[in-house]
């Protein structure tokens, strides 16, 4: 059997994690600070467990690979928002997927993935 990484290993975790929170949260408008930001911001949330998920079946340098390529397509749609808070919330995503190694580390994307969808809730 083919050992798993601890990036695979994190990405599950954060997949599991995630199945529980990523329903539509709450019906109360995003604060105006935000709301012009919240169709890109709802699309990067609702995407990423369906980016990140293939991950966990690739090897190691692979994984690595095709999370840079994750993280630079959120760069890109980063650089679309027109606020502060909504690009704060953004870098916070990628900030925690550069951070997660292990398992123990996908708390990380789920809390900054929870940021995402409750200031656009």
């Amino acid at each position: 059997m083919r050992k798993r990484s601890a990036m695979a290993l994190a990405v599950l975790a954060t997949a599991t994690a995630m199945t529980g929170i990523i329903s539509p949260i709450a019906t109360a408008e995003p604060s105006p600070d935000i709301a012009a930001d919240c169709g890109t911001i709802t699309s990067i949330a609702d995407g990423a467990i369906s980016a990140l998920t293939p991950l966990r079946s690739l090897s190691p340098e692979d994984q690595r690979a095709a999370k840079q390529v994750y993280i630079g397509q959120l760069q890109g749609q980063m650089g679309s928002l027109s606020t502060e808070r909504g690009r704060a919330d953004v870098q916070n995503f990628i900030n925690a997927l550069q951070a997660a190694e292990t398992p123990a580390d996908a708390s990380l994307i789920v809390n900054a993935l929870g940021k995402l969808r409750s200031d656009c809730a």
